[in-house]
């Protein structure tokens, strides 16, 4: 027996999932969609391929996480490294390394998506843009058991759920001085939605 000894029961021996036949490989209909390997393959031959021509020497290693559920993409520049989620699809698993491989391009400066990040990222096809306004698109949805935070302006009354709470946010429409986002309440994700779509 092994574990803890706290009525667990023994391990059973783990088969290789290349003894299956190929259909019991497939994904559950219910479980989450990773990126496809065929995409992941291209994906890394298409970071070669723009690492020579734009002569990125050596070309950065190319990681993809389960855990970027709501964060595209990072890159890493004192690693030389770009990590991409896994539950990209085919088109933003290649927006996304255009973008990240435009910051190894422009090292490290002062403004991560100033003018030297946006030059490089035109040159390798990429929207100059900061952020992406979708989260990865094959990413399962969080449970409604979550804990979440319900965040307020105060000037128009704008109501935003996040997962997360950060400090220091404002209303665009009202100002950093007039819309100073707080936060209003947290719960469970389901009570915060109902909360957000109003009273």
């Amino acid at each position: 027996m092994t574990g803890s000894g706290r009525g667990e029961r023994p391990a059973e021996p783990q088969t290789p999932m290349a003894d299956f036949p190929r259909e019991a490989q497939l994904p559950l209909p219910d479980a989450p969609r990773a990126t496809p390997a065929e995409t992941r393959e291209s994906v890394r031959l298409l970071l070669l391929e723009l690492a020579k021509k734009h002569r990125i020497v050596p070309a950065p290693r190319l990681e993809w996480s389960g855990r970027m559920r709501r964060l595209l993409g990072k890159a890493y520049l004192d690693r030389n490294l770009i990590r991409l989620s896994l539950w990209l699809d085919d088109e933003q698993a290649r927006e996304t390394l255009r973008h990240e491989l435009a910051h190894i391009g422009a090292g490290r400066v002062r403004q991560p998506h100033g003018d030297k990040w946006k030059r490089w990222a035109e040159r390798l096809g990429a929207n100059p843009r900061a952020t992406s306004h979708r989260a990865p698109e094959l990413a399962p949805p969080p449970s409604a058991d979550r804990r979440a935070a319900g965040l307020q302006c105060p000037g128009c009354g704008l109501r935003i759920v996040r997962l997360r709470a950060q400090r220091n946010l404002y209303c665009r429409a009202c100002g950093a001085k007039r819309g100073k986002i707080f936060l209003a309440m947290r719960g469970p994700l389901s009570e915060v939605r109902e909360w957000a779509q109003g009273e």
